[in-house]
């Protein structure tokens, strides 16, 4: 065990090192200049067609060193991430381990709230969708999913913002992180993310459906709801599956929804700092999300290895034969 976890540790790190690279090089070759937008919204340089404003962005080029090689900026930055240091906002010149740890609970209570109705909607939906299978209630279903699955979140976010804020004055729009204003995004988020749930949770339900031992416990008399019970246990692996995955999708890729709904997560901010060409903020995102990514995959694989310990000893078996 420790063999594998140890061999998993030194492929995320390989991987880690290997996007962040790529990430970094691709934001610096990305067109536009920050300098030039930070200078843009200020009211120091009155022209840009000056020979004041073509020192003022050499002397801010120098001082957060985009005058550098992409190299030597690649370097600094890895000098600064070995001393778990993000570096400082161009924009706002706080430190961008900072912000991101302000906003990044933001993210996370909405995450964990969608990923809650997404569970509830999967699992409800889908074992009953497979229980119908071929009913009306099973073609609802099946049409929903495909509606939501092929409606861009951004469309389904604007009419639920439209319906509960403008017509019905139930929902508030500000800026702020309350739980009172929690249940619209998550909602969102949940019903854009509902339909994968709702038919890997159903196709499961019905494969496990014809396999022979719920042959034979039907002929056996078994209580209908125990036979479900059974087979609803062996899609859990799938089902831990999604929680990781959703997870990861839902912190990385609510920019969007934070956005409509003005949530303050690291989403939104993530979405102005690109805007705003905010090299480290952009970094330091893409950094966290990669890395957030890579320990999900983690802990999937650890808790696979406790759900069905046929996977861990295909693992060491794997691992012995490669020494």
């Amino acid at each position: 065990m420790l063999l594998i976890f140890s061999r998993k540790i030194l492929e995320a790190l390989l991987t880690l090192g290997l996007a962040t690279s790529i990430l970094f090089i691709l934001i610096r070759l990305a067109p536009g200049d920050p300098v030039a937008i930070m200078i843009g919204q200020s009211s120091d340089v009155a022209s840009s067609n000056t020979e004041r404003y073509e020192q003022k962005l050499l002397e801010l080029r120098s001082e957060f060193g985009l005058n550098q090689t992409i190299f030597q900026q690649y370097f600094i930055w890895m000098k600064q991430l070995i001393l778990f240091d993000l570096g400082d906002s161009i924009h706002t010149g706080r430190s961008v381990m900072t912000e991101i740890a302000d906003r990044l609970p933001a993210t996370i209570l909405l995450s964990v709230a969608a990923l809650f109705i997404q569970i509830v909607l999967g699992i409800l939906l889908g074992v009953l969708s497979a229980l119908k299978f071929g009913r009306f209630f099973d073609h609802l279903t099946r049409f929903l999913c495909v509606l939501f699955a092929s409606t861009p979140g951004f469309v389904i976010g604007l009419v639920l913002l439209s319906t509960f804020a403008v017509t019905f004055s139930t929902y508030e729009i500000n800026t702020e992180a309350k739980l009172s204003r929690l249940w619209l995004p998550a909602l969102t988020l949940g019903m854009i993310g509902a339909p994968q749930w709702i038919r890997t949770i159903r196709a499961n339900m019905l494969t496990e459906f014809g396999q022979p031992y719920i042959s034979s416990a039907v002929s056996r008399g078994l209580k209908y709801r125990r036979i479900v019970e059974h087979a609803f246990k062996n899609t859990l692996l799938p089902i831990v599956t999604m929680t990781g995955l959703s997870l990861t999708t839902l912190i990385s890729g609510a920019v969007v929804i934070e956005s409509i709904f003005s949530w303050p997560g690291i989403g939104k901010y993530a979405l102005d700092s690109i805007l705003l060409k905010d090299y480290p903020v952009i970094q330091g995102y893409a950094l966290l999300m990669i890395a957030l990514v890579i320990v999900i995959h983690l802990v999937i694989e650890i808790v696979y290895s406790f759900i069905d310990p046929r996977i861990h000893r295909k693992g060491e078996e794997n691992v012995k034969k490669d020494y």
